[in-house]
C-alpha cells in the first residue's frame, strides 16, 4: 500500500558534498527525529531528496522497471529452470492479481518521499537564512521530476492508478483514493514539469550529480517522452530540440567501437542524461544481477535474450556492433552482455566470437540509464514520422544511432529512398529503438505506445511482436491472453484492492479465468 509511515524522517548530519561518486550515497539519515522537528535547514531537504534517488535505486523499484518494461516484451524470455515463481507465471502469460510484481508499493514510497519534500522543504527555506529561494526551486524541480517519472511508469504498466500529491505522514491516515484518468494524469504531469523547467539545475560540478540527479535536460527528456505517449507530437519535437540546441549543456554520441564500455560499463558517459547511480559499496544493482546475471556466471539469471535469429528475424545486420556486443547468439549460457561484457578491440571484426573475445565485469556496479541522447534522437524521429510532415528528417535522426553501431564494417549505407513512406519510416524507427535500447526497460512500453497510437492495427502488432516468443505455449491460450487492450496492462494487486476499496480492477482480470500454464 502507499507508504503509510513517514512519521519519522532522519536528520542529515552532512552538508552538500561534491567531491566523489560515493558522496552521492553518503548523504543519508543518521538519527531519527519526529517529523515536526526535522525540517530546519537545507541539509534536511538534501537528505530526503537523496533518499528519493536511493529509493529509486532500491531492489524492488529496479526489479519492476525490468519486469514491467522488458519481461513482458519481446526482448527476453524466462531462463529455463530459473526465475522466481512470479516471474515464471508472467513468462507463461499466467499473470494474476496475486502476483508479487503487481505490487506498486516501492513506487508509491518514492512518490510519497517526493510529496514530502515538496510539502515541507519551504519550511526549511524559511528557517535557514542561507537556503535561497532559487535553491528551494531546484529541489522542487528535482522531486517533481522523480515523481513524474514514477507516475509515468505506473501509468504505462497499470494504466489506471491513484494520483496523490500530498504526503502521507501518519499511520492513522486512511488511504482511500480512486484511480485517476490516465490521460489527465499524464497531462497534469507535463504541465507540472513545464512549470519547473526553468528553475531546474542545469549541471553540477560533479559528474555523478549531473548524470545522477534530475537536471533541466532530464525534465525536458521526460516531458518529450510523455508528450510522445500522449500523441502531442509538436511538443515532443519542441522539447527534444531544447535539448539538442542547448549548447551550454551539450551531449554527444560515444564512439561506435567503444560506446558499449563507455555507456554501460563505465557509466555517466557523454551521451547520458539521467541514470540511477549504483555503487559496489553502498547501492549495488542486485535487481540487474538477479534478472540478467552477474559477470560471466549467467546460470542463475532469471531472464535470457529471446532467440530472434532462430525465429527468423533479421533485426540485426551482421555488421551491427550491438549484435556482437549486446545480443550474443549464445548468451543464454551467460549473463546478458550489455551490462557485463565488453568486446575486445581485436575481436571487433572477427567472423565468429567466443567468451575469450570479451572482457567481463560485475553487474552489481552498473548504473541504470533512464535517458540518454539516442532517446532524444529517436523520440523526435518518431514524433516527426507520426506527423508525416518531415519523413526524411525523421529517417536521418534514426540513422544516427544505426550508423554509430555500423562503422566501417562494410555496411551498406541506408538510403531514404528505400524507406520513403510513413509506414516504412515508422517501422525503421521502431526497429532501431529495439536495437538501441534492448534490455534497458523500454521495449514493452514502446510496443504499448505503438498499439495505443494505432489501435486499428492491434492484432497485427500483437501477433508480430508479442505472440512469437510464446511459441512453446498452447496458441489458443496465448491468443486469449493477448486478445484485448486491457490485457496488456497489469492487474491491480489483490492486497491493494482489499486495502483501498475505491480501486477498480482492470476489466480483463475481472473476467479472465485462471489458466495455469506453469
Amino acid at each position: 500500500m502507499i507508504n503509510k509511515a513517514l512519521k519519522y524522517l532522519a536528520i542529515a548530519a552532512l552538508s552538500l558534498p561534491l567531491v566523489s561518486c560515493d558522496s552521492f550515497f553518503d548523504i543519508k539519515p543518521s538519527d531519527e527525529m519526529v517529523l515536526d522537528e526535522y525540517w530546519q535547514n537545507e541539509g534536511d531537504v538534501l537528505a530526503v531528496t537523496m533518499e528519493c534517488y536511493r529509493a529509486m535505486a532500491s531492489y524492488d523499484y529496479m526489479k519492476r522497471l525490468i519486469v514491467w518494461g522488458e519481461l513482458r516484451g519481446d526482448n527476453v524470455v524466462v531462463s529455463p529452470g530459473n526465475g522466481d515463481s512470479d516471474i515464471r507465471y508472467i513468462g507463461n502469460l499466467n499473470l494474476l492479481p496475486s502476483n508479487g510484481y503487481t505490487s506498486w508499493t516501492s513506487f508509491y514510497n518514492v512518490i510519497n518521499l517526493c510529496n514530502t519534500v515538496e510539502h515541507y522543504a519551504p519550511i526549511a527555506c524559511e528557517l535557514d537564512p542561507n537556503f535561497t529561494q532559487a535553491q528551494l526551486n531546484g529541489y522542487i524541480a528535482e522531486v517533481k521530476g522523480i515523481r513524474a517519472f514514477t507516475y509515468f511508469t505506473l501509468v504505462r504498466a497499470f494504466r489506471d492508478v491513484p494520483f496523490v500529491t500530498e504526503p502521507t505522514i501518519d499511520d492513522t491516515q486512511v488511504f482511500q483514493i480512486p484511480q485517476s484518468d490516465p490521460d489527465e494524469l499524464i497531462d497534469y504531469l507535463i504541465d507540472d514539469l513545464k512549470s519547473v523547467e526553468g528553475s531546474a539545475i542545469t549541471s553540477w560540478s560533479n559528474t555523478a550529480y549531473t548524470k545522477g540527479r534530475i537536471t533541466q535536460a532530464a525534465i525536458r527528456s521526460l516531458i518529450a517522452d510523455m508528450c510522445l505517449w500522449r500523441e502531442r507530437y509538436e511538443e515532443c519535437v519542441d522539447y527534444c530540440d531544447r535539448i539538442l540546441n542547448d549548447h551550454n549543456n551539450p551531449f554527444m554520441l560515444e564512439n561506435g567501437s567503444t560506446f558499449g564500455r563507455s555507456v554501460f560499463i563505465t557509466g555517466n558517459s557523454n551521451e547520458s542524461i539521467f541514470e540511477l547511480q549504483m555503487s559496489s559499496t553502498t547501492t549495488y544493482n542486485g535487481a540487474l544481477s538477479d534478472c540478467y546475471g552477474n559477470s560471466r556466471q549467467g546460470d542463475a539469471m532469471q531472464m535470457i535474450p529471446y532467440d530472434f535469429e532462430t525465429a527468423g528475424s533479421t533485426l540485426f545486420g551482421d555488421t551491427d556492433y550491438r549484435k556482437r556486443i549486446f545480443y550474443y547468439a549464445n548468451s543464454g549460457a551467460t549473463a546478458i552482455r550489455k551490462y557485463v561484457a565488453n568486446l575486445k578491440p581485436s575481436a571487433l571484426t572477427a567472423s565468429s566470437l567466443t567468451d575469450n573475445d570479451y572482457e567481463f565485469y560485475s553487474t552489481f556496479e552498473r548504473n541504470w540509464i533512464l535517458y540518454r541522447l539516442p532517446d532524444i534522437y529517436l523520440m523526435k524521429a518518431e514524433a516527426l514520422a507520426e506527423q508525416g510532415s518531415n519523413l526524411e528528417e525523421a529517417f536521418r535522426l534514426a540513422t544516427l544511432t544505426y550508423d554509430r553501431a555500423n562503422p566501417g564494417l562494410g555496411a551498406t549505407s541506408l538510403n531514404y529512398a528505400e524507406y520513403a513512406s510513413q509506414t516504412a519510416v515508422l517501422n525503421f524507427i521502431f526497429d532501431e529503438r529495439q536495437r538501441e535500447f534492448m534490455f534497458e526497460g523500454k521495449r514493452y512500453f514502446d510496443i504499448l505506445r505503438r498499439i495505443s497510437h494505432h489501435r486499428t492495427d492491434f492484432r497485427n502488432i500483437v501477433s508480430s511482436y508479442l505472440q512469437p516468443k510464446y511459441a512453446d505455449l498452447d496458441q489458443s491460450t496465448v491468443a486469449s491472453k493477448l486478445s484485448a487492450y486491457d490485457a496488456l496492462f497489469m492487474p491491480i494487486n489483490s492486497t491493494e484492492m482489499r486495502a483501498n476499496l475505491l480501486l477498480k480492477q482492470n476489466p480483463f482480470y475481472e473476467t479472465s479465468s485462471d489458466i495455469n500454464l506453469d
